[in-house]
């Protein structure tokens, strides 16, 4: 899984970009945006001449429509008085690519007055060279002397005067003639010496030691704090070079126990420490008319206090089928399209992949849908994380007694009783294969996930929920899927609408029968009727002797 920690910086990153191709006709170049990036979302103004029927590429290549005016999966477009127009785009909107360290946008474009399409590719950068940024102060942990005693670490040896003290960078205290480091600061003398509390999660300090080092556990613990004292080049420290500066880093985990495993999430926290590079070498040489530099120590992410996501990463999310409804087991990815019966349900399970960032972290699916290959049309399955109040046969949602889902959790489940799109031509179900895909968010508050299953019959109300959820600078869109569901092994006939209309045409075949047997009858008796009164009536011998003499 990748999820990228940028040190939980907060960098404000606004610049302007034009794309520069080496060719361009004098149409090619009215096609061309102007481009202005900011720390999480970009910005490209066409101008007048280009139509608003701007088209984006999908991770498919799929060609596909940009509402205009409509905020819609992270990106808009909107029209100026001066008709310029203007395409806003998160960087984690559903059609963005990231490329190396840039994101991009495939666009096509189109000019008044003609048929013919522009490819665009707009980009940004998803942060610049060390040189070029601002000061990084993610979670700033300033080192300072005002130190409760019983967190305090000793600094030097135990006879040290004061103005040794100053000069490891440490503090002193007059009172108790005694000198102590910094909290929450890199010492000169290269140790992290940083602390831990316990307040926020139930985790007892005396579990926490540095990752995959048990010998390296606190120096001082208290009920609700732990203090850390560690060699810069010990405990399995990482280091690494950038320019000038030589940063360490240690990461801090509790020891799992079976109680920690079922009580809360794990625990973890990244702390490095940062020396100039000119610096190490003075201090190095003991010159004692070098200026001192005090390190900088930064948390990278600490669990006990989140600190407001700002920085950019890439979380990976995984859609999965399971067996069945216990979802201890799953179809694997090398066996789909799979092929299920039609009415059978298809138990989904959406979450983010482990090991996970940060555990605070909880998943909210949005919205639902399923289309065939052919995306000749799409279903609703969730609308809201709720089921679909239009659908018949409707997914199942877990809930609690209260109607409501699980507000916080990494992983969200729901089943799919499966179906046959009908095929637009014939009217016919379609046994092509089916894809399934879904917006979810990532929360960083417990109420953001939360939702209640209630259907919401008026419009209003719908678009209160929506705007509600959609006003939270927090909420951030992702997309995953598709998920292949092969269409199927059941017969046609097992559909129940294709056997009402057999047994219909059946009966209709039947009745005409009958009728058409019944109306012959009739036409028969009637037609014998009308003979058997024109028949003439038999004449007598006498009469037939009359007539003979009457014609001599």
């Amino acid at each position: 899984m990748d999820y990228h920690f940028a040190k939980l910086c907060l960098i404000i990153l606004i610049f302007a970009v034009t794309a520069q191709p080496k060719k361009t006709t004098p149409l090619e170049q009215l096609a061309l945006p102007s481009v202005s990036c900011s720390a999480r979302r970009l910005r490209a103004v066409f101008g007048p001449q280009v139509k608003s029927n701007i088209h984006v590429k999908d991770i498919t290549g799929a060609r596909i429509p940009l509402l205009q005016t409509e905020e819609y999966c992270g990106v808009s477009l909107v029209r100026e008085k001066n008709q310029n127009l203007n395409l806003f785009s998160t960087f984690d909107s559903c059609y963005a690519q990231i490329e190396g360290s840039k994101v991009l946008l495939p666009l096509e474009v189109q000019l008044t007055g003609g048929d013919r399409w522009f490819r665009v590719d707009v980009s940004c950068p998803l942060m610049l060279k060390r040189s070029e940024r601002t000061q990084l102060i993610p979670t700033p942990l300033p080192g300072n002397c005002d130190t409760e005693k019983a967190l305090r670490v000793d600094c030097g040896h135990q006879s040290i005067s004061r103005d040794a003290c100053y000069k490891l960078g440490c503090c002193y205290d007059t009172d108790d003639l005694n000198c102590y480091y910094k909290l929450n600061a890199c010492s000169l003398d290269g140790h992290f010496v940083f602390s831990v509390k316990a307040t926020d999660q139930p985790i007892d300090p005396r579990s926490l030691i540095v990752k995959d080092q048990p010998q390296c556990s606190p120096v001082v613990t208290t009920p609700d704090t732990a203090v850390f004292k560690i060699g810069v080049m010990d405990c399995g420290a990482k280091m690494k070079v950038e320019g000038d500066v030589t940063i360490y880093e240690v990461e801090v985990e509790e020891l799992r126990t079976k109680k920690s495993i079922t009580r809360h999430s794990p625990f973890s926290l990244k702390v490095q420490c940062e020396y100039e590079a000119s610096k190490q070498a003075s201090k190095r040489a003991s010159k004692p008319e070098s200026k001192q530099h005090t390190p900088d120590l930064r948390s990278l992410y600490a669990v006990t206090n989140p600190p407001p996501v700002a920085a950019l990463g890439t979380m990976r999310l995984q859609m999965r089928i399971a067996k069945d409804a216990s979802f201890t087991s799953f179809f694997p990815e090398d066996q789909l399209p799979l092929t299920l019966p039609v009415r059978d349900a298809a138990y989904v399970e959406i979450s983010i992949a482990q090991p996970s960032p940060d555990p605070t972290l909880s998943l909210r699916v949005r919205d639902c849908f399923a289309y065939p290959s052919s995306r000749h049309s799409v279903w609703t399955l969730l609308y809201d994380g709720c089921p679909n109040p239009l659908d018949d046969m409707r997914s199942s949602v877990p809930v609690d007694n209260r109607g409501q889902t699980t507000s916080h959790s990494q992983v969200r489940r729901f089943d799919v009783k499966t179906f046959a799109f009908l095929d637009p031509d014939t009217g016919h179900p379609s046994v092509e294969e089916i894809y399934f895909f879904c917006w979810v968010e990532i929360c960083t508050e417990d109420v953001d996930c939360a939702q209640k299953c209630a259907i919401i019959t008026s419009e209003e109300g719908q678009r209160r929920r929506r705007e509600a959820i959609t006003e939270s600078d927090q909420i951030q869109l992702v997309s995953l899927g598709p998920l292949v569901l092969g269409q199927n092994s059941t017969e046609v006939e097992d559909n129940p609408c294709v056997k009402q209309k057999t047994m219909f045409q059946v009966t209709v075949y039947v009745l005409s029968g009958v009728g058409g047997a019944l109306l012959l009858i009739l036409l028969l008796t009637v037609c014998l009727s009308i003979r058997k009164r024109q028949k003439p009536v038999a004449k007598t011998p006498c009469e037939v002797q009359g007539d003979s003499e009457q014609s001599q």
